[in-house]
């Protein structure tokens, strides 16, 4: 018997330690880019991150930031509509696990948020929150700084530089 305790407080030890790497919830989410016609500076882009949840409530715009970078280094986003701002590949397409210590850091430090504004000032607007089956659909539209990002990735190392590709 004091055996199974102890393989159940080793576990809950363990869980505990894995999930205090993030502080939150993230990945699980959507990207896409907006209809209107929204002006963005040079180097950024403008899309709208939809996080999943049980809960309404669990959902909060620092998560959702997380899940628009999070998006946007691994796996891109897609235009889906001609004229809408064109596609953008994932800035690091061998993973998260490539550099899964610096990733850790990166968003468990939320270093990340130098990089991403809210639109709007974070606030929802009307069919930015859906309930899909038994979860929430929670939308934000957020502004990301692409070219400082990628500034960043090369300067650490995790992505080579965009002038090497034509150098031979």
């Amino acid at each position: 018997m004091k055996r199974i305790y102890s393989i159940l407080f080793a576990l809950v030890m363990l869980c505990g330690t894995a999930s205090a790497q993030y502080p939150y919830q993230m990945y699980d989410y959507e990207l896409s880019l907006v209809k209107e016609n929204i002006a963005s500076t040079a180097g950024f882009k403008v899309f709208k991150v939809w996080s999943f949840s049980r809960s309404r409530g669990d959902i909060t715009n620092e998560i959702n930031m997380a899940n628009a970078i999070h998006g946007l280094l691994f796996k891109g986003l897609a235009a889906s509509d001609e004229g809408y701002q064109g596609n953008v590949p994932a800035l690091v397409p061998d993973g998260y696990e490539s550099h899964r210590e610096y990733f850790d850091l990166f968003f468990g430090s939320g270093e990340f948020k130098q990089f991403i504004q809210l639109t709007s000032r974070g606030a929802q607007q009307a069919g930015d929150v859906i309930k899909v089956g038994r979860k929430y659909k929670v939308g934000l539209l957020v502004q990301v700084n692409l070219n400082a990002l990628r500034k960043r990735l090369e300067k650490d190392g995790i992505i080579g530089s965009a002038k090497n590709i034509f150098r031979r």
